[in-house]
């Protein structure tokens, strides 16, 4: 009517959120529709992990291990030959007898140390049949093949000063810690005593992840320092 006041007319309260919706949308990050998009394309490796919002599932009996997702960690730029390891993965299932095998190889190599930090690819330490902890880790993890198994940087004993590696590996329902640098043969994980073999960072097919230890360690309002992985006196030659 001439002169009236225009009566809109009142949506009913599931409109008005379905509205509410629509323009929430409006206003969303243009980044947010490219990252579901890479998202979905990530496969479940190492790199996959970078995407901290993703839930991906995790490995087989990680739960146990009190694996927490990670979208970095401070080794990071040092792990081009892990990445490497992990992207070229064939998965494979591993017999104990087999793990038992290349446990005793890689004991088998001498203690050589070429950077404190970044492993050696797996075929420059099974040529030279040398390699520091990091090294031998990563030839061994190589060597398994198994999807569900990790590569882990701690420390074999808790008040070490000196970083540590070894692989994590699940067989017939429970963890084994595979080290050989410092054993021949693959030890059940819920065996070891609480104070040897703390975990702070673990690396596989299914992402990156932090343990517990890794943030107990790390001091309010810093970063968590890269120590060294290797301890200078594992010089002998075995």
């Amino acid at each position: 009517m001439r002169g009236s006041r225009a009566i809109l007319p009142t949506l009913p309260p599931m409109r008005i959120r379905d509205l509410r919706y629509c323009l929430a949308l409006l206003f969303l990050h243009p980044l947010c529709a490219e990252e579901i998009l890479l998202a979905s394309k990530a496969p479940p490796r190492f790199g996959a992990a970078d995407l901290g919002h993703m839930v991906l599932p995790l490995p087989p009996g990680g739960a146990e291990l009190e694996l927490q997702r990670t979208a970095s960690t401070p080794y990071d730029i040092y792990f081009n030959s892990v990445r490497e390891v992990i992207k070229g993965l064939e998965p494979q299932k591993q017999s104990m007898a087999n793990v038992a095998h290349l446990m005793k190889v890689g004991y088998s190599f001498q203690y050589f140390t070429r950077d404190p930090y970044r492993p050696d690819p797996p075929p420059l330490t099974e040529a030279q049949r040398a390699g520091d902890c990091k090294s031998k880790a990563l030839w061994l993890y190589n060597g398994l093949g198994d999807s569900g198994a990790l590569l882990t940087i701690g420390k074999s004993q808790k008040n070490s000063k000196t970083s540590h590696a070894w692989v994590y590996w699940r067989y017939e329902g429970r963890w084994y810690i595979l080290d050989c640098t410092d054993q021949r043969d693959p030890m059940l994980a819920d065996t070891v005593g609480a104070d040897r073999y703390v975990p702070y960072y673990s690396f596989g097919k299914y992402g990156t992840y932090r343990h517990p230890a890794a943030q107990a360690a790390t001091p309010a309002n810093s970063r968590t320092a890269t120590v060294a992985v290797g301890a200078p006196d594992r010089n002998v030659i075995r």
